[in-house]
């Protein structure tokens, strides 16, 4: 699935680099500080995301991806809902994120499920936008 994710941004902005953008180490998403989800339907996964804690109270969505066949289904809202009930469950009361500016569909789920725009948190290259809302 990540490499779905990845091969995705790779064509749509070919100067991206995994490495510069903010990235996670793999703890990041180790239970009680993040998770990794992956949505299924079936045996097939199409969808995953990522929270990681940044701080007792605030938490961070990553890796958020949906299967191009498996878009406009509701697998995007979906999959935002239950990152955003683990990170209540994690007893986080904000979830940040940043996306780019290409990736209008992701920006117009994360605005329509209440994300504001904030200031940049962090020293992502490829960030155009960054946002939070509270839980």
């Amino acid at each position: 699935m990540v490499e779905g994710y990845l091969a995705e941004l790779a064509e749509l902005m070919p100067d991206f680099d995994p490495g510069r953008a903010s990235p996670p180490s793999a703890s990041d998403f180790d239970w009680p500080n993040g998770s990794f989800l992956l949505l299924m339907a079936g045996s097939e996964a199409i969808a995953c995301g990522a929270l990681r804690r940044l701080s007792e109270t605030t938490g961070e969505l990553r890796r958020m991806w949906v299967k191009p066949a498996w878009r406009g289904m509701g697998a995007g809202r979906f999959l935002l809902g239950a990152l955003e009930d683990l990170g209540r469950q994690m007893h986080l009361v904000e979830l940040r994120l940043d996306t780019n500016g290409v990736l209008e569909a992701a920006l117009g789920l994360y605005r329509s499920a209440g994300y504001g725009d904030i200031a940049p948190y962090n020293e992502n290259s490829f960030a155009d936008f960054w946002m939070a809302k509270q839980l």
